[in-house]
């Protein structure tokens, strides 16, 4: 269970980077083939973008976490911070995020947010089931990905406890204003 928790304790840098690059890859594939668009690190639209966008787009909400969570691992840590230590690790730690945006694949729930984009409150409210379905998706693998990402940032730097945690709020709430920012420059 603590690999599943807590897996950078566990796995080799190499191991990391070649899921994270594989999922990468794979997550821009699938962004652009259903039409998703990433807004900032943790938020999508049914927008679209071509191959070329939806990759840049992963590869600036990654490298944008990592350096923001890098430099705070430089001041605040006592411990030789590697920057390809927090990349890698927090290319790894997207994985839950990347996963769910799998339930964008079902086209009951792409109908479902396209009438939530138009405004169609009242008829979305029709699907209810779907609704939860996608609520109950999204908090499972949020957590997971915070979870993840907050372990990622902890090992990498050694920043532990009440110090690692705030810090790593205060990192990924800046990188999040900054992501939706950078988003809007293509």
């Amino acid at each position: 269970m603590n690999k599943f928790i807590n897996p950078f304790k566990f796995m080799p840098l190499r191991k990391a980077m070649c899921w994270g690059i594989a999922f990468l890859i794979l997550t821009s594939i699938y962004c652009w083939q259903i039409g998703l668009r990433m807004k900032s690190i943790s938020q999508t639209n049914y927008l679209g973008d071509r191959l070329w966008a939806a990759t840049l787009r992963q590869i600036v909400v990654w490298l944008l976490l990592s350096v923001v969570l890098y430099v705070i691992g430089l001041a605040a840590s006592r411990s030789k911070i590697r920057f390809w230590d927090v990349a890698t690790y927090n290319l790894f730690a997207r994985l839950p995020f990347n996963l769910s945006l799998l339930v964008f694949a079902v086209p009951q729930v792409r109908s479902v947010m396209a009438l939530l984009m138009e405004g169609s409150l009242a008829t979305v409210m029709q699907y209810q089931g779907t609704l939860m379905l996608v609520s109950v998706v999204a908090a499972v693998f949020s957590v997971w990905y915070y979870v993840w990402t907050y372990n990622a940032f902890s090992v990498a730097t050694n920043l532990k406890g009440f110090k690692g945690v705030s810090l790593f709020i205060v990192g990924w709430l800046v990188a999040y204003v900054l992501s939706g920012y950078a988003m809007m420059l293509f």
